[in-house]
C-alpha cells in the first residue's frame, strides 16, 4: 500500500498543472465559449433603403445638374430611359450622378434608374426644358478713338447680350446679371449714392436684349478687362474681353452726339430764331461744363450736364453765327467741342404785297364858275394808300381840313381863297408807304 500512496502524492501536483494549462488555453480562445459564435458581437451592417435625391427635378438643356444616391449598397448601376436627351455614366463615381441634358425643343421627361449591389432600385424623374441661349456678349464703345474692342480711360460703352429660345426668338423678361470679372471699370447704376457697381441685374427687352452701360475709370492705365453675363434661369454664361486704353486726349475720351448742327433761316435775309438743338455727352467724368464761343448768339439750357449720357440744349435767337463753338469740359479737365451753325436760308424772301394806290375822288377835280374867295368849298374822298395820308394844296386853296387822313377811306375839304374869282389850284395826297404813293386833283374857278 505504501507505493500506491507515494504515486498518488506525485500525481496530484501533475494533474493540477495540466488543468491550469487547459484553463489558460481556453481563456486564449475566448474563455472556451467559441469567439466566432459569440452572440454579443455585432454582425455586418444592413444596407438602408435606396433612393435618389431629388426624386423629381427640372433641368435645362446644356446646363449640368447633379443627383445624389442615398442608402443602398455600392457599387451602383445607373441607366437613363432616354440616353439621347439625358446620357449617364452607368457606373458613377461614389454616390454622385452628374448629368448634362442635351438640346430639346419642348419639355421632355426622362427617368433615371439606379440599382445597387443587392438588387434595390430607385428612380428620379428629370424634366428637361429648352434652355435659353446666349449669343455673344458684345462691348460697343461710345467712341472708337482707342481702337477696336477698346474703351478709352474714362469712357463708356454698351455691353449687351441676347437671350433667345428655340428658333432664335428673343425671350423678354429674363434676368441677366452682369459682373465685373477683372479690370478697372464699373457698371453704371441708377443709384446716385453708388453710380458705379461691380454687379448689376438687367431685364431682357421685347427682343430678348439685356444691356448695361460700363465705364472705365478716368485714370485707368492700359489693361485687359473681363465682363461676364449670366442668365439666372439656367446659369448660362458669356464672358467678353476688351481693352481699357489710357489717354489724356479729351476729344478721344469725351464724345458729343451730334458733333455739329446747322440751322437755316426761312430766306436769304434771316437766320433761324427759337430753334433748339440737343447735344448728348458720353465718356469722361461728369459733371460737364459747357461754354459758347459767341454767347449772344444762343441761349444754353440744362447746363452743367450732371450725368454721362445727359444733354444740354442750344436755342437760337435769330443771330447769324457760323460757327458757334461749344467747349465741353469734364470734371477732370478733359475737353472736347461741338458746333452749331445758324445761317441764312437759300430761298429769296417773298416781296411784300404793295398797298392799293392812293386815289382822290373826284379824280377829275372840280370846275366851278365865279368862285367866291373864302366861301366856295370843295370836298374830296381819298381811298387806298398807307395811312396816315398827308394832304396839301397849292396857291388859291386853303390848307385842307383835316390835313392828315388817319383812316382810308377818308374825306377832306378845301376853300377857294383867290385871289379873285378865277384861277386854277391843286390838291396833293401823299401816303406813308416806304415807297410813297401820291395822287393829285385840280380845282378850276372860271369867270
Amino acid at each position: 500500500m505504501a507505493p500506491n500512496r507515494m504515486i498518488a502524492r506525485w500525481l496530484r501536483p501533475a494533474l493540477a498543472l495540466v488543468a491550469l494549462g487547459g484553463l489558460l488555453a481556453l481563456g486564449g480562445c475566448g474563455g472556451g465559449s467559441g469567439a466566432p459564435n459569440n452572440p454579443y458581437q455585432p454582425g455586418p451592417a444592413t444596407p438602408g433603403p435606396l433612393s435618389i435625391l431629388p426624386p423629381i427635378v427640372t433641368a435645362f438643356a446644356n446646363t449640368p445638374i447633379t443627383l445624389t444616391i442615398s442608402g443602398g449598397a455600392a457599387p451602383f448601376f445607373v441607366v437613363s430611359s432616354n440616353p439621347a436627351v439625358l446620357p449617364v455614366a452607368q457606373t458613377p463615381s461614389g454616390n454622385t450622378i452628374v448629368l448634362l441634358p442635351g438640346t430639346v425643343t419642348s419639355d421632355t421627361s426622362v427617368t433615371i434608374t439606379v440599382q445597387d449591389a443587392i438588387g434595390q432600385r430607385a428612380t428620379s424623374t428629370v424634366t428637361v426644358k429648352p434652355a435659353p441661349i446666349f449669343n455673344t456678349l458684345t462691348i460697343k464703345p461710345a467712341s472708337s478713338a482707342c481702337g477696336v474692342n477698346a474703351i478709352c480711360s474714362g469712357q463708356t460703352a454698351t455691353a449687351s447680350v441676347t437671350v433667345t429660345g428655340p428658333g432664335g426668338v428673343g425671350l423678354p423678361g429674363r434676368q441677366v446679371i452682369f459682373d465685373v470679372v477683372d479690370g478697372d471699370f464699373g457698371i453704371q447704376s441708377n443709384n446716385p449714392a453708388t453710380p458705379l457697381v461691380s454687379t448689376l441685374t438687367a431685364i431682357s427687352d421685347q427682343f430678348g436684349v439685356a444691356q448695361v452701360i460700363i465705364q472705365a475709370s478716368p485714370n485707368a492705365p492700359t489693361q485687359p478687362a473681363l465682363l461676364r453675363a449670366t442668365e439666372l434661369t439656367t446659369g448660362n454664361q458669356q464672358t467678353a474681353q476688351f481693352t481699357i486704353v489710357q489717354t489724356i486726349n479729351g476729344s478721344a475720351v469725351l464724345s458729343v452726339v451730334p458733333p455739329s448742327v446747322t440751322f437755316q433761316g426761312a430766306d436769304t435775309t434771316q437766320c433761324s430764331n427759337n430753334f433748339r438743338a440737343d447735344y448728348y455727352i458720353f465718356g469722361g467724368t461728369p459733371p460737364y461744363q459747357v461754354h459758347a464761343s459767341v454767347p449772344i448768339a444762343v441761349t444754353l439750357a440744362r447746363v452743367p450736364v450732371l450725368t454721362a449720357g445727359g444733354f444740354f440744349s442750344a436755342i437760337t435767337n435769330g443771330t447769324c453765327v457760323n460757327p458757334e463753338v461749344f467747349s465741353i469740359v469734364d470734371a477732370t479737365g478733359l475737353q472736347t467741342t461741338a458746333t452749331l451753325n445758324n445761317v441764312v436760308g437759300t430761298t429769296p424772301p417773298t416781296p411784300p404785297t404793295p398797298p392799293p394806290p392812293v386815289v382822290l375822288s373826284p379824280a377829275a377835280g372840280y370846275t366851278q364858275a365865279a368862285c367866291i374867295p373864302g366861301t366856295t368849298q370843295f370836298t374830296f374822298l381819298i381811298t387806298g394808300g398807307t395811312t396816315p395820308i398827308n394832304v396839301s394844296s397849292t396857291t388859291g386853296l386853303s390848307t385842307p381840313t383835316p390835313a392828315s387822313i388817319t383812316s382810308s377811306p377818308g374825306t377832306f375839304t378845301v376853300t377857294w381863297v383867290g385871289p379873285g374869282a378865277t384861277g386854277t389850284a391843286f390838291v396833293i395826297a401823299v401816303d406813308s408807304n416806304i415807297q410813297q404813293q401820291t395822287a393829285t386833283a385840280q380845282v378850276t374857278c372860271t369867270p
